[in-house]
């Protein structure tokens, strides 16, 4: 493949892009409805059972050096970040401590999440999932104690905010790569460019990687934005910061990208049969639709029970892609478009 034949493909779509308002309302709008708006939304429950677990002291932890699989003894922490770390007699001050277990040490204004304790005495921290082995472990100004149902809903919060994110790359394509050939055929642009000397497969992946920048981008932007927006209103209640997890990266830098290409596949495919904007629109919408299986397996439960299930869902994602690429080629026929293109 010629890179400056496809690079010079994709920068004659992106100029197109930008002097179409209705693109870039589309580009521009959605995103940041979902990554403004809908965050707020959807913390307000999380604020509110937070709140209702509260007392008035809350922690605001500013933590600037991390421990992880570690045996620690004898030491003193201070905005620590500590997973799973086995630690005894040691002092810690504003940390964050999960999946670790803490003997015969002192913790005060701090975060223990998924940990255990015994002989500890704990003051003036924020307790999630934590147990107290009852062997002489003090534990006073308890801000949240175990609670299941916080954890709960903040998964499901979460993992519907995730669905909306990914939804972006998904939808965009829809109108940018249905404009993308059907745009050509109206300013009288498609007989020239179908002429020149580039392949069949340059053609595509420029026509595709314009598209996927353009989508990936506004995708990006909107994840850094709702994790933003969502650490901001709910560290005042959690006293940490809960986004990003390795879920959401995942989501982010491994699925979302495998929708949005499957997405720009379809449209573009579509885009070089018809020879209207609106028609070519309406169907690529409809053969969008076996992409929201991932917001039904999300809803249900089976890709937020883990990371593995996530990565799985992806690959398989990934595999439809490469089919697909092989059936746009197998389809694609310039002479066709030549002919039949008005």
């Amino acid at each position: 493949m010629n890179t400056d034949r496809i690079a010079a493909v994709a920068k004659k779509d992106l100029a197109e892009f930008r002097k179409n308002k209705y693109i870039m309302i589309t580009i521009v709008f959605m995103p940041l409805v979902i990554s403004v708006i809908m965050p707020t939304v959807y913390v307000l429950p999380i604020n509110a059972l937070g709140s209702q677990n509260s007392d008035t002291v809350t922690l605001h932890l500013d933590l600037t050096s991390t421990y992880s699989d570690l045996t620690i003894s004898d030491s003193v922490f201070y905005n620590a970040s500590l997973q799973r770390v086995n630690i005894s007699n040691c002092i810690l001050l504003g940390c964050m401590i999960s999946n670790s277990t803490i003997v015969s040490s002192r913790v005060n204004g701090s975060v223990i999440d998924n940990s255990s304790a015994s002989g500890t005495l704990v003051t003036d921290c924020n307790l999630i999932n934590f147990v107290d082995s009852g062997e002489n472990t003090v534990i006073g100004s308890q801000y949240i104690g175990g609670n299941e149902e916080l954890e709960d809903l903040m998964n499901i919060m979460f993992n519907i905010l995730l669905i909306l994110l990914v939804m972006i790359p998904v939808t965009i394509p829809t109108v940018t790569a249905s404009y993308s050939f059907v745009g050509e055929k109206v300013n009288k642009s498609l007989e020239p460019l179908l002429a020149t000397p580039i392949s069949d497969l340059e053609l595509l992946v420029g026509k595709s990687a314009s598209i996927f920048a353009v989508s990936m981008i506004a995708t990006l932007g909107s994840f850094v934005v709702s994790v933003l927006m969502v650490d901001i209103l709910t560290e005042p209640v959690l006293g940490y910061y809960p986004l990003p997890n390795v879920y959401w990266i995942i989501g982010m830098f491994a699925l979302a990208p495998g929708m949005c290409l499957m997405s720009i596949l379809f449209n573009v495919l579509i885009s070089s049969r018809v020879n209207d904007v609106r028609v070519s629109q309406q169907i690529g919408g409809i053969l969008v639709l076996p992409l929201l299986l991932f917001f039904f397996f999300s809803l249900s439960g089976f890709l937020s029970s883990g990371i593995l299930p996530m990565i799985a869902f992806s690959a398989i994602i990934f595999a439809a892609d490469a089919g697909i690429i092989w059936l746009s080629l197998r389809v694609f026929n310039r002479e066709e478009i030549l002919v039949s293109w008005k």
